[in-house]
């Protein structure tokens, strides 16, 4: 297989992905154990070019320059599996794979000398052969993390725990299933129930759950997190790095850096990078007339729609925050670099940089970046020069 290959942003998929992708690439968007971009690089043993919209783009460019003639090109919103992997093995020039039920191109092999976005979006359709492929993880639209998340979690448990020896937790713990159960090293745990009965559960180096913690898989939790004392997870939820969380969580995903370090419910959301939710902080999964009709943001329509989804918690975009015990409605959505606080339940659309409970007044520039500075420096991570970019374009061209 090419030692490199290009994933790219689809256009819709993009769109449909918002506000999550404001800020980043869908190959980086986390779901089940790994990002998109990671799970790709290891089913397939190269390294990814990364394709997406002009303004993100600095933040993916490589410094080395490649020849890129008879390049393989993967849409990041499919996910790899053993068929559509044969395929690609056997795929020539100008040959290409789509989805049957949805009619989207999968990935091409192509003779194109660009990898601009421009160049790679808009690619003559005319291949020498098309396969087609029928069982795939298409992620869409934004719900559709959470919705497949207990899937994508069970096939990364046993893609990456095969012929590996998990390490054993010390201390009094209590261990269901313990061979559904694999831990990486460095891992601090007392007086804490894991049960894998239901699904595996895949724990990464440098974590620590506190006492009286509860994991029920399929569950994530990735390296250098931290389950506050008390914490309750269920399947099917991801826990990306470096985040701080307690509470009660289920079927949900928290991308990376993000915290929700006390009590409060979030229940089939997806959360950004850079997020803080305040203590007390709740989010509606569940409309009171059980109704499987929610009506939610689409940035592609500027307007809501119908979706035919019961359980609908709440999407926060990167480097957003609520206040301490904020109510959020069901299939609520957040921008990105939002300060959320005030009396009543905030609106279903919260747009990006939106301030306080006046969603139509902005955060100055100057302080969204500052905030954002120092939450990462936190972390020892540096704000850097193109996070600023990106958030300025954002900020001005919303």
């Amino acid at each position: 297989m090419d030692e490199y290959f290009i994933l790219y942003d689809g256009e819709i998929e993009w769109i449909n992905l918002l506000p999550i992708t404001f800020t980043k690439t869908i190959s980086k968007i986390r779901i089940g154990i790994l990002t998109i971009q990671d799970r790709w690089e290891k089913y397939i043993g190269g390294k990814s070019i990364i394709c997406t919209k002009n303004f993100l783009s600095k933040k993916y460019i490589l410094k080395k320059k490649l020849n890129i003639k008879n390049i393989l090109m993967i849409n990041s919103s499919f996910l790899p599996n053993d068929e559509l992997l044969q395929l690609l093995f056997n795929l020539k020039e100008n040959e290409a794979i789509f989805c049957s039920k949805t009619k989207t191109m999968v990935a091409t092999r192509t003779s194109t000398s660009s990898s601009s976005y421009k160049t790679i979006t808009k690619l003559n359709n005319k291949y020498k052969k098309i396969y087609s492929l029928d069982k795939v993880i298409y992620i869409k639209n934004i719900w559709d993390l959470f919705v497949n998340n207990d899937k994508v979690l069970r096939q990364d448990f046993d893609f990456l725990t095969k012929k590996k020896k998990s390490f054993s937790l010390l201390g009094p713990n209590y261990i269901i299933d313990k061979k559904n159960i694999f831990l990486e090293e460095d891992l601090y745990s007392y007086n804490v129930v894991l049960n894998a009965k239901i699904g595996p559960i895949y724990i990464e180096k440098g974590v620590q759950i506190l006492e009286g913690s509860m994991i029920r898989g399929p569950a994530a939790i990735c390296r250098n997190s931290l389950l506050n004392m008390g914490t309750k997870i269920y399947g099917a939820t991801t826990i990306g790095p470096q985040c701080k969380v307690g509470g009660e969580i289920k079927n949900s995903i928290f991308i990376s850096y993000s915290n929700k370090a006390h009590d409060g419910f979030v229940g089939d959301s997806i959360i950004g990078e850079w997020c803080n939710i305040g203590a007390g902080t709740n989010i509606s999964n569940l409309r009171n007339d059980y109704s499987n009709n929610n009506k939610v943001w689409s940035y592609e329509k500027n307007n809501f729609i119908i979706i035919p989804i019961q359980f609908f918690g709440m999407i926060m975009g990167d480097y957003s925050k609520s206040s301490i015990n904020t109510q959020f409605n069901t299939a609520t959505i957040v921008g990105v670099g939002a300060n959320i606080f005030g009396i009543g339940f905030p609106p279903k659309y919260i747009p990006s940089f939106s301030f306080g409970n006046h969603y139509n007044k902005k955060i100055s520039f100057s302080q969204v970046c500052e905030t954002a500075k120092r939450m990462m420096q936190r972390r020892n991570v540096c704000f850097s020069f193109i996070d600023k970019t990106i958030l300025k374009y954002l900020y001005y061209s919303t």
